[in-house]
C-alpha cells in the first residue's frame, strides 16, 4: 500500500469517526440526521401513532449507528498493516518510488539531470533504460581529461583516421580516411554548411596505451558484451572530433544499446527523443546495420538541428529534451530513445555502450529480430535462464559463419584505413 493510498484511508477514517460522533451526539440532544429537532414532550398526553413513530426512528437511529460501528472496526483491521510482511519486489516499488518523488521533474519532456555523488542503486532504479542523465563527477578522474591537441598531433599525427565531410545538408555526408595532423589542421574551419566530423570506432581499440586512459564509472561496470566473442564484439571507444556547426544523425544506437558520451573539449548539444514518437521521426524502414551479427537500424531522414519541414511536416510534432554537455561531462542515454548531436565548437568527446541487466532482453530481442536461425535453435529453457547464462548460450549457439564474416570485417576495415580508401 503506497504511502499516498494510506493517506486518503486515513481521511476517510476521521471522516466517519466525524460522522459516529455527530450522530451520537445528534441522538443525544434530540436531533434525526436531518437536523430536526425532536419535540420536547410536555405533560399532555401524546397520541399512540406519535409515539410509534418516534419508536420507528430511534430504532433506526440505533441500527445505523451499530452498523456503522462495526463497520468501522473492520476498517480499522485494514488499516492496521504494521505486522504485514512485504516481499522483496513490494517492498523494492516502494523504495523506487521514493527515489522518484526526490525527482518529480523526471516525468517532465525538458530537462536532462546534472548528477554527482549519484550512487549505482539510485542510477539502477532512475535512470538505467528509463531517462538520460549527465554524471558530472566522474571524468576528472580520467587520464583522458589531458588529452590536447598538441599531443595526439606529436605522437599519433602520421596516424589515419576516418572521417565525414560534408558540403551543404548532412544527407551530403562523404567517408575518408586520412593523416590525423591534416584532420586537425582545419579543424578549426567549420562553416554552417561546410564541417568535418572525425567518427573512428577502431582508432582507439588498436591503441592501448590509449584505451586505458579512459576508466569505465561503477555504472558501467556491468558489461554483457564482453561476453561476445571478439569476432562480433561492438568496438566500445569511438573517438568523436569535430568542427564547429559538425553533428551526428538522428539515431537510435546499434543493437538498441545504453550509450554514452564523455566530452572532454567543446560544447556538444543535444536533442534526445523519448520512445514512442517514430511517426514523427520518419524512421527509415527495414534497414539492417551490415555488421556480420546484423541488427536492423533505426535511423532518421531528419536533421533535427536543421529540419525540412516542408518534406516531413510530422516532425514538428516531436518533443525532445534539449541540453548542452560541456566538458568533464558523461552522458547516458537509455536504450529505446533517438538521438542526435551538434557540435557547437570544436568539440573532442568519446562514446561507448554496455549491455546490462536492465537493458540485456532487449538487446537479445534485436539480435534475434535480425537472425532468425538463432532464434530457431534457443532451448526450451533459456526464458528461465538468468541474464549471463542467456548471454553465453546465444554465444556458444552463434554459426560459425557469422564468427567468420566478422573477422573479414575487421581485418577489411584496418586495411581500409591503411590504404585510406575508408
Amino acid at each position: 500500500m503506497s504511502k499516498h493510498s494510506k493517506k486518503r484511508k486515513i481521511v476517510s477514517k476521521s471522516e466517519a469517526q466525524r460522522k459516529k460522533y455527530d450522530s451520537q451526539e445528534g441522538v443525544a440532544n434530540g436531533r434525526f440526521p436531518n437536523g430536526q429537532h425532536k419535540e420536547e414532550e410536555d405533560n399532555s398526553v401524546t397520541s399512540p401513532s406519535k409515539r410509534s413513530l418516534t419508536h420507528i426512528y430511534l430504532a433506526c437511529i440505533t441500527f445505523i449507528v451499530i452498523t456503522f460501528f462495526l463497520s468501522l472496526i473492520a476498517f480499522h483491521n485494514l488499516l492496521n498493516v504494521e505486522n504485514v510482511e512485504f516481499d522483496d519486489a513490494y517492498m523494492f516499488n516502494i523504495e523506487q518510488d521514493e527515489v522518484l518523488k526526490r525527482y518529480k521533474q523526471i516525468e517532465r519532456m525538458d530537462k536532462i539531470h546534472r548528477r554527482a555523488n549519484l550512487g549505482l542503486q539510485e542510477f539502477k532504479a532512475v535512470y538505467d533504460g528509463k531517462w538520460p542523465v549527465l554524471i558530472t563527477d566522474v571524468m576528472q578522474e580520467w587520464p583522458a581529461s589531458n588529452w590536447t591537441k598538441e599531443f595526439f598531433v606529436n605522437v599519433y599525427g602520421e596516424e589515419r583516421i576516418t572521417m565525414k565531410a560534408v558540403r551543404g545538408t548532412l544527407k551530403s555526408a562523404e567517408s575518408f580516411a586520412l593523416p590525423l595532423k591534416l584532420f586537425l589542421s582545419h579543424v578549426h574551419e567549420g562553416q554552417p554548411n561546410t564541417w568535418t566530423y572525425l567518427e573512428d570506432e577502431i582508432f582507439l581499440e588498436q591503441r592501448p596505451q590509449l584505451k586505458k586512459d579512459l576508466i569505465k564509472p561503477v555504472y558501467l561496470e556491468e558489461d554483457l558484451f564482453q561476453n561476445f566473442p571478439s569476432e562480433i564484439r561492438p568496438w566500445n571507444a569511438m573517438l568523436l572530433w569535430g568542427t564547429r556547426y559538425s553533428r551526428s544523425s538522428l539515431h537510435i544506437d546499434p543493437y538498441n544499446w545504453t550509450g554514452t558520451n564523455a566530452v572532454f573539449k567543446g560544447l556538444k548539444k543535444w536533442k534526445l527523443y523519448p520512445p514512442g514518437q517514430d511517426q514523427y521521426l520518419y524512421v527509415y524502414p527495414d534497414q539492417l546495420s551490415g555488421f556480420p551479427l546484423s541488427c536492423y537500424k533505426y535511423n532518421s531522414p531528419v536533421d533535427a538541428f536543421n529540419p525540412d519541414l516542408k518534406t516531413y511536416p510530422m516532425f514538428r510534432h516531436a518533443k525532445a529534451i534539449e541540453f548542452d554537455q560541456k566538458p568533464g561531462e558523461l552522458l547516458i542515454i537509455p536504450t529505446g530513445w533517438f538521438h542526435q548531436a551538434y557540435n557547437d565548437d570544436e568539440t573532442m568527446a568519446v562514446s561507448s555502450q554496455v549491455m546490462n541487466s536492465g537493458n540485456y532482453e532487449i538487446v537479445i530481442e534485436e539480435i534475434l529480430k535480425a537472425n532468425e536461425v538463432l532464434k530457431d535453435k534457443l532451448p526450451q529453457t533459456f526464458y528461465d535462464m538468468t541474464p549471463v547464462q542467456k548471454v553465453n548460450t546465444l554465444m556458444r549457439l552463434m554459426p560459425k559463419d557469422i564468427l567468420d564474416r566478422g573477422r573479414e570485417v575487421n581485418a577489411e576495415a584496418l586495411n581500409e584505413i591503411h590504404k585510406g580508401t575508408r
